[in-house]
């Protein structure tokens, strides 16, 4: 059996507490000789370790004699809190009190080691979970006594799993130097970094900063290379380019619903989906081509209607071309329109939150996505069963209902709910 906290004085308690007491209020100096050369090879998913006993490697914690499989995060043994101390802010310190612009890949790099360290206190923290589970159980409670007789000699004790104060503190560190290394004047945010950045905060739980970065991705002034001192150009906040992916506004909702906060969830649509940005650029990815087809399609008719009346001997080759032209048009036209009003009005998509009676089709085809993120979150704070839907009530239930209606859309709409067709 796994035990739920490590024992005071224990190597890994210890690294814990002298390096993350250091950083719950931001980068924190490093000590000792940093560790170059081994971060890419030491940061991976595996987490089988085993040692010979924690006195000796208490007492020469850099000479140990632990065996860690390959591709292990720390070749040395010293275990996460000690590369989060020799290599993340060594790292972060580098970026973050550089004079000139830094260079995107060391900024991703270290971003990705963020985000490496973020996957491994998830795992952390799921295994956790579920070894607290199994303990409940009355066959565990009597192996467990068995065990304290024997101590931590028959097992593993570098499997043990931190203290939650060690995971929060570390938890708290991390996010705190992905914060400071995005928002960094010098640092320039493309997808890329901001991808990463999402991820960090969804595995970390701790997104509340997304909004604030979904808008600095728009409006942080792009630093100039080649200008010393450092000079900085304003953005176009509006351009197409400066749009928040769907994708990432997925990751970043549902890591805002996990944490049950609904203003959070609010301010993510507000400045993902519904910033001008996006609308631009959804226009210019799927209605730029086909407006420039029907602007294009009348030539192209009446070329093809001219082509096409030599062959008819029956009439005038003037008249031919026009009778040609408008059956064609017509064709043509009245094929779109009803392909148009089927893209606009399709609501099969829809679970519980719909347009309301008298808006534009072309507002429903443009804030289409706005609607899904909204469904989403209606679906997560709603009852799961069919059946009992529109029985919920609560404050936050209310407050959802009026947003939802302020954006000219409808919860629960009663004549789409079952039985009431």
């Amino acid at each position: 059996m796994r035990q739920n906290v490590l024992s005071r004085g224990h190597p890994i308690q210890s690294l814990i507490e002298s390096a993350l007491s250091k950083g719950r209020r931001g980068i924190m100096h490093v000590r000792g000789p940093a560790r170059c050369g081994c971060f890419k090879k030491q940061i991976s998913h595996n987490r089988t370790f085993s040692a010979k006993s924690p006195e000796k490697n208490q007492a020469h914690p850099s000479k140990s004699s632990v065996t860690i499989q390959e591709n292990r995060f720390d070749s040395t043994g010293l275990g996460l809190p000690a590369l989060i101390e020799n290599e993340l802010l060594r790292q972060a310190r580098t970026i973050l009190q550089s004079s000139m612009i830094p260079d995107t890949s060391a900024v991703e790099e270290t971003l990705q080691a963020c985000e490496k360290f973020a996957q491994i206190l998830a795992e952390e923290a799921q295994s956790a979970g579920q070894g607290s589970d199994l303990e409940r159980t009355p066959a565990s409670k009597l192996l467990s006594l068995e065990e304290s007789q024997h101590g931590m000699k028959d097992q593993d004790w570098r499997t043990a799993p931190l203290t939650e104060n060690a995971k929060s503190a570390a938890a708290q560190l991390i996010s705190s130097i992905a914060y400071k290394i995005i928002t960094d004047p010098k640092v320039y945010i493309n997808p890329k970094l901001l991808l990463i950045y999402v991820n960090v905060q969804s595995l970390l739980r701790r997104p509340r900063s997304l909004p604030e970065i979904f808008h600095l991705y728009a409006s942080k002034p792009v630093p100039k290379s080649n200008t010393s001192p450092i000079k900085y150009s304003t953005p176009i906040s509006n351009k197409p380019s400066a749009h928040i992916p769907l994708h990432i506004a997925n990751t970043a909702l549902t890591a805002a619903m996990k944490s049950k906060n609904l203003s959070l969830c609010f301010d993510i649509i507000n400045t993902s989906v519904c910033a001008r940005a996006f609308r631009m650029s959804k226009f210019f990815r799927k209605a730029f081509a086909p407006i420039s087809g029907a602007v294009l399609a009348p030539f192209a008719i009446h070329k093809l209607a001219s082509e096409l009346s030599v062959y008819l001997s029956t009439m005038d080759s003037k008249m031919a071309t026009q009778v040609l032209f408008a059956g064609i048009m017509a064709y043509v036209g009245f094929t779109a329109t009803i392909g148009v009003v089927a893209v606009t009005t399709a609501n099969d998509q829809m679970d519980r939150v719909t347009w309301a009676t008298g808006t534009p089709l072309r507002e429903r085809w443009m804030r289409e996505e706005e609607r899904m993120l909204i469904d989403r979150v209606a679906g997560a704070w709603g009852f799961q069963q069919r059946s009992r839907r529109g029985e919920e009530g609560g404050p936050d239930w209310e407050a959802l209902r009026e947003w939802i209606g302020m954006r000219g859309m409808v919860l629960d709409k009663t004549e789409l709910m079952d039985g009431m067709e």
